[in-house]
């Protein structure tokens, strides 16, 4: 299963690029999340705890997101 997350209102890329450098290299293969995130304002991973951890780090700064599960 593939699940999504989407950014609900543009996010600064200056603050995704802080999130991203902090959290970044905690778990293999988040930073690649961050980076989607940046360009895309979304993205898709097949392991849900990758998703939900960078739901969490982006929660931590009161960014909206909205998780759907694809497939």
């Amino acid at each position: 299963m593939r699940y999504r997350i989407l950014l609900k209102d543009k996010v600064d890329e200056k603050l995704l690029r802080e999130i991203q450098a902090k959290h970044g290299k905690d778990i293999e293969g988040i930073n690649e999340l961050y980076e989607l995130l940046v360009l895309h304002d979304c993205c898709d991973s097949d392991i849900p705890s990758r998703i939900y951890y960078v739901a969490y780090t982006l929660a931590l700064e009161n960014i909206e997101i909205i998780i759907v599960r694809l497939n």
